[in-house]
């Protein structure tokens, strides 16, 4: 027997403007977070939890965040229109984060790891959007999980802030 439920919820989007260069985003942010890769995981199993939560706390940045994988959205619209693109999609988050949430609502693996869309604009600027967490995870009407998300909410405002921090000094410096 297949059952089918479709729900409707609201979801809170914010969209930046920062002054500073695609590239000099992509090199401050992508030196904020820690590298993730699929294939990392496929020995948790059989790890005991202590060693499988030292290998996840290993991935991470200063700010608690990995990449787990860069999506470069504009070499396929350069490459299919020849109008040069520089739009970039983020997949990032902290595996040891996600559990915290996953443990307790399953489905909010669906929202995480979290996504970050970078687009350039003119004048040497960026546009970043990105659902804000707790708003995605909010439908789940879990306390525990919206704790959570309530924190990834502040670790990704701080991120965007040290990167924006950290473009500049890149400049001066």
């Amino acid at each position: 027997m297949q059952t089918h439920d479709t729900r409707t919820h609201q979801v809170t989007q914010i969209e930046m403007v920062l002054e500073i260069s695609h590239a000099e985003f992509a090199r401050a942010f992508e030196s904020l977070l820690g590298r993730m890769r699929a294939e990392a995981l496929s020995d948790l199993p059989s790890l005991s939890p202590e060693w499988a939560r030292e290998r996840l706390a290993s991935f991470v940045g200063p700010l608690d965040f990995a990449l787990f994988q860069k999506i470069d959205h504009g070499a396929v619209v350069t490459s299919l229109t020849g109008r040069r693109v520089e739009a970039t999609t983020y997949v990032f988050g902290n595996a040891l984060i996600a559990v915290e949430m996953t443990k307790h609502v399953a489905r909010a693996g669906l929202y995480v790891p979290l996504r970050l869309f970078v687009e350039a604009l003119a004048g040497d600027r960026v546009r970043i959007t990105y659902d804000v967490p707790s708003s995605l995870m909010a439908p789940f009407e879990s306390e525990a999980v919206d704790v959570v998300a309530r924190g990834l909410d502040e670790k990704v405002a701080r991120i965007l802030e040290e990167t924006s921090n950290v473009a500049v000094r890149g400049r001066h410096g």
